[in-house]
């Protein structure tokens, strides 16, 4: 958290972090656990003279070294500081402190929403219909929407079903090994959003920034989009902003200022993205 001098007492801004093993996927894996309940009876206590065996012991497991600082809400308590660009600067700052503190971080990532893309995908599919599915499209956006409609319908789904509830879309997208027709035409809705969403992320732009304000402000401030999770949120509130899309932004911190300056000067023609995000933008999305 950040305090302002005047201040001293009360939190300007909190910044939450899960130290995990890995980049995480889901916001299952940085959510805290809820604490065990305590135990009814506990047990009693060994007699004194009793020690545990040796071979119990060495079989104790190495205490956990965190790889992977994972920040995955920042929120402040005061509707004055909404769009004030505090939190990336605390970001940064967090980091710097956890490098210090824990010497096996070595990876410094966000997991974040995707605030806006419910409301660009409505009004993409609406300008496509009005258009009957044509007209010319240099970009590929026109066949990456096609690819959507062609698998919602495939899959007996509507429009909105992404976005009110999983239902058949529940679960990972499959890597490998045999499927059942449902299951294919399943996985290819699946792919069909999260391509869109990268498409989004990347190319969709205001006075050649990022249109998604999530991602504008990770861009600002120096991070790169690494990757893009489908079922990451399934909450209600993650459907409804996203089909529960999520993604990671990498704070690589040598390449921090470069980024910021690069996409401060040039917005979106510099954007820092993974080579399989930039292949999911360009997709065409397309069934056959």
């Amino acid at each position: 958290m950040t305090r302002h001098p005047r201040m001293p007492g009360e939190p300007l801004v909190f910044v939450h972090v899960a130290l995990v093993g890995e980049v995480p996927s889901r916001l299952a894996a940085v959510l805290p656990s809820a604490p065990p309940l305590p135990s009814v009876s506990p047990p009693s206590a060994p007699p004194p003279s009793a020690s545990p065996p040796a071979a119990a012991a060495s079989a104790a497991p190495p205490p956990f070294a965190p790889t992977t600082a994972a920040f995955y809400s920042i929120s402040s308590p005061f509707s004055g500081l909404r769009g004030v660009p505090v939190g990336g600067l605390l970001i940064k700052q967090a980091a710097a402190s956890l490098a210090a503190a824990e010497p096996s971080l070595r990876t410094f990532v966000t997991l974040s929403p995707v605030p806006g893309f419910r409301t660009w995908l409505t009004a993409r599919l609406a300008r496509q219909r009005a258009s009957g599915g044509g007209g010319e499209d240099l970009s590929g956006e026109g066949a990456a929407l096609n690819g959507l409609l062609q698998a919602l319908s495939a899959a007996g789904l509507d429009e909105t079903a992404p976005f009110s509830e999983l239902g058949p879309l529940h679960g990972p997208i499959s890597t490998g090994g045999v499927q059942s027709p449902e299951q294919e035409r399943a996985d290819a809705v699946r792919r069909s959003l999260v391509g869109l969403c990268a498409r989004y992320l990347c190319r969709a732009t205001q006075r050649q920034r990022a249109l998604d304000p999530v991602a504008g402000f990770h861009m600002r401030n120096g991070a790169a989009l690494i990757a893009i999770h489908w079922a990451a949120n399934p909450s209600s509130y993650g459907l409804e902003e996203s089909a529960s899309i999520m993604v990671n932004y990498h704070y690589d911190m040598p390449e921090v200022e470069a980024r910021h300056s690069a996409y401060v000067a040039k917005g979106v023609t510099e954007l820092a993205a993974s080579p399989e995000v930039w292949r999911l933008a360009h997709a065409s999305g397309s069934l056959t």
